[in-house]
């Protein structure tokens, strides 16, 4: 399984000559994700931060008393997995990142946050998912159980 594959690519119905396929794991492989946790185990934790990781998705956070303190640890935290990735041969993907604020203050909830991740800014977004579930600001119990009550 992880060595002496070959591979070909299909295109316009016309087959290209076999290849050797040097690293990985076959596509849908169910070791795939097991072997990714093995491999990226050891990815730096910052001690600003704590981090939240299922199979390739991680998730960065970092609880600080203003705003620019949580861009410093934040920046700290995605320079130091960047190196990481750059010396075991990972990507990384700044385009499909994405960094928002939280904070008890409604009007402070939606404040931007400026990082950059290997030259890139990213994208603020009000309401992120991770691994499906769609993170909301602010919840206020008053909120939820108007809706949740029958009238």
């Amino acid at each position: 399984m992880l060595s002496n594959r070959r591979f070909f690519v299909l295109l316009n119905n016309k087959k290209s000559r076999l290849r050797l396929q040097k690293n990985g794991l076959p596509q849908g492989s169910v070791l795939a994700p097991f072997f990714y946790n093995i491999y990226t185990n050891d990815q730096p934790r910052d001690l600003q931060t704590k981090s939240f990781a299922y199979a390739d998705d991680l998730c960065v956070t970092s609880q600080q008393p203003t705003f620019s303190a949580v861009e410093a640890s934040l920046a700290n935290a995605l320079n130091g997995l960047h190196q990481y990735y750059a010396e075991n041969s990972l990507k990384t993907n700044p385009a499909k990142t994405q960094v928002c604020s939280f904070h008890l203050k409604n009007r402070d909830a939606n404040c931007p946050l400026n990082i950059m991740w290997n030259g890139q800014k990213l994208e603020n977004c009000k309401h992120p998912k991770y691994l499906g579930v769609t993170l909301i600001a602010c919840l206020h119990s008053k909120n939820i159980f108007r809706t949740a009550r029958p009238k």
